[in-house]
């Protein structure tokens, strides 16, 4: 199997689970929770370990592993709360993003095309601003709908790699 092949289905499936996710947004709010939650605890696990193997940043190794394995054993046995915590985390994300690019279209405004980063960063506060307003509503879907939007894009984005063409050497004659 060609790596083409590979990156064809790995698109394809990732695309499949992406319009999965925007179908049932809050499964997928739900399992995009679990994993982060089980992610947090693993890497705060790691953290912990590497705090007692060293001597060199124990302190911040060690209390960034216990949050991590509070915030993940948080997010696993009461992913509501979890989901919650990702959604104001997305929101806040989006808010500061947003306010950002607006900053940079603005300190860049008299080169061509910068248009689309300001209205890049309006659309980015504007999530951050109805995600907001309605947070609890907002919690059920975001999340998952973050999620879709991954898999999707990284789906068609695996499906469109080739490889690159050599181009032909000057002077011959094209192969027909």
């Amino acid at each position: 199997m060609t790596h083409r092949v590979l990156f064809i289905l790995s698109g394809v499936f990732l695309l499949l689970g992406g319009f999965w996710a925007l179908l049932v947004p809050f499964a997928a709010s739900l399992a995009a929770t679990l994993y982060a939650g089980a992610a947090f605890a693993a890497a705060g696990l790691l953290h912990v370990i590497a705090a007692f193997r060293s001597s060199e940043d124990r302190l911040w190794n060690g209390t960034f592993g216990l949050l991590g394995i509070v915030l993940g054993i948080s997010c696993v046995f009461n992913p509501l709360s979890g989901m919650l915590a990702l959604t104001i985390l997305l929101g806040a994300l989006f808010f500061a993003s947003g306010i950002m690019q607006i900053y940079f279209a603005w300190k860049r405004r008299s080169t061509d095309s910068v248009w689309m980063l300001g209205i890049s960063g309006l659309v980015s506060v504007v999530l951050a601003v109805l995600i907001g307003a309605n947070i609890f509503a907002a919690t059920i879907v975001v999340p998952g709908v973050v999620l879709a939007i991954e898999l999707i894009t990284t789906g068609v984005a695996l499906l469109m790699m080739r490889p690159r063409k050599e181009p032909e050497p000057k002077g011959t004659p094209a192969q027909a």
